[in-house]
This record gives structure tokens, sequence and C-alpha cells, in this order.
């Protein structure tokens, strides 16, 4: 990519299983409503710190146009897209099945003469993308030190809601950022296929290339395998740390 180019970053797709089959519209209850609003809360949260992360350190690297644009916040109304982050995930979780959804892409020009020369640009392309996972980590950490300190400090009175909430944000935090960090374009992971070896130059090429297709195929990709989907096998031992993650928070929470 020429560096004269503005660089797009987008960072998309918070897949969720929240139920086993879809429902018709006209038969959601005010519970799938109430449900489907507080996910989209979640997300909206999410996708903040995500897109911020990104923001955040592209600012800091020297790049002028995130803060022209007023990504440089963690204000949710900057970097909420209204179909992406909103009315589309709140139509899908309301109806059941997988939940699509994602915010508006972080835009940095990768122009050299704005950039710092400490590191290579692959480098600041890599510490651009990753920024917007370690955020959803970070955040998932500090939630997850919320929620001990509640319970530690005796708040029974708090600590249902507390836990209840609590763990679903850290929940989609985690697997919003390992989601994320699969190499294939067009998430964030992409940026480590610059860091393989010259022996897998046609399997970086490849990847460049066809990406598109291969992110569209793992997120249309209907059941295959005991009722899961391509992208919930491949995210299934993420699922599975994720869920040790929030074991051990439980574990010191609750004693």
């Amino acid at each position: 990519m020429s560096a004269d180019h503005t660089q797009l970053v987008t960072h998309a797709a918070v897949p969720t299983l929240l139920a086993a089959s879809p429902l018709p519209l006209l038969a959601l209850s005010q519970a799938d409503i109430g449900r489907a609003v507080l996910f989209v809360l979640f997300l909206v949260m999410c996708v903040a710190v995500h897109e911020f992360g990104h923001a955040w350190v592209a600012d800091r690297l020297g790049d002028p146009l995130p803060r022209q644009q007023g990504r440089v916040t963690l204000n949710p109304m900057a970097h909420a897209d209204l179909l992406g982050t909103i009315l589309l995930p709140l139509v899908l979780a309301a109806t059941g099945g997988q939940v699509l959804g994602w915010g508006k892409p972080v835009e940095w020009t990768g122009h050299p003469r704005y950039l710092t020369r400490r590191f290579s640009l692959r480098t600041m392309h890599l510490l651009v993308s990753v920024a917007g996972p370690a955020m959803n980590l970070l955040m998932a950490v500090l939630i997850s030190a919320i929620i001990v300190l509640v319970a530690r400090l005796g708040h029974r009175e708090i600590l249902g809601p507390v836990l209840e909430l609590g763990v679903g944000l850290v929940s989609m935090n985690l697997m919003l950022m390992f989601f994320n960090l699969l190499p294939v374009p067009p998430l964030d992971g992409r940026s480590f296929l610059y860091f393989l070896p010259d022996s897998f130059d046609r399997v970086r090429s490849f990847l460049f290339r066809y990406g598109g297709f291969i992110f569209l195929a793992l997120v249309l990709t209907g059941p295959i395998y005991q009722g899961m989907s391509l992208l919930g096998l491949i995210m299934s031992p993420f699922a599975y740390l994720s869920g040790l993650f929030i074991q051990g928070v439980l574990l010191l929470a609750l004693g």
C-alpha cells in the first residue's frame, strides 16, 4: 500500500450465539427485547474502547487524522455505527442466533512525514492494530477488578446485578479481543501477516488478496458440526479460555 493513501483500520464483527434458534419478531417478549437492548449497550461500550485504542495509538505515533476526526475519545457516539453497532445487532440479538456488529473504522494516513521514526511502518501498523484488542483486554481486567472489589467489600445488595452485568461485559470484551486478533483481513490480526518469514510470502499474499472472502465465509457459514458454525469452531478454544478467566474472577470474588 502506498504511504500516500489513507489507511482504513476496520474492526468488525462481534459474533455471539445468544439463542439456539431464531424467534419471529412478532413473538418477542419484553424479556427478549430487554436482553437485546442490554446486549447493544454492552456492544456500544466494547466498540468504543476498542476504536479509541486504535485512534489513541495512531495519535501517539504522530498521525493527525484520528484527532482531526474526533476519534481520540471514549465518547461512544464517536465510534458507534448506526447500522452496525445499534440497529442490526438489536434485531439479531432480539430474534436469536449469531449476532454480528461493528463500529466506525478508525482512519489514519500512515504517511511517514507525520509518524515517529522510532519504529518501522509495519511495526506501527501492528501497534495500531493490536491497540483495539488490548483495550478490550484492559476493560475486561478493570471490570473483573470491580467485581472482586464489590464482593470483597461485602456489598451483597448489589453483588447480583454487578455479577450479571460484569460477567457479560468481561465475556464480550474477551471474545471481541480474540476474534479481532485472528490473522484474516480485514480483522486487526492481519498486521501479524507482515511479520511472516519470506518463505510464507505466498500465504501472506493469498490471505491479503482473498481474506475478505474468507472472512465472509467464516461469518456466513451455517452449522457444520454439532450445531456449531465454522466460526464457532474456530472460536471455541478462545471461548474456553474466556470461561477459565471468568471462573478465576468468580473464584476470587466469591471464594
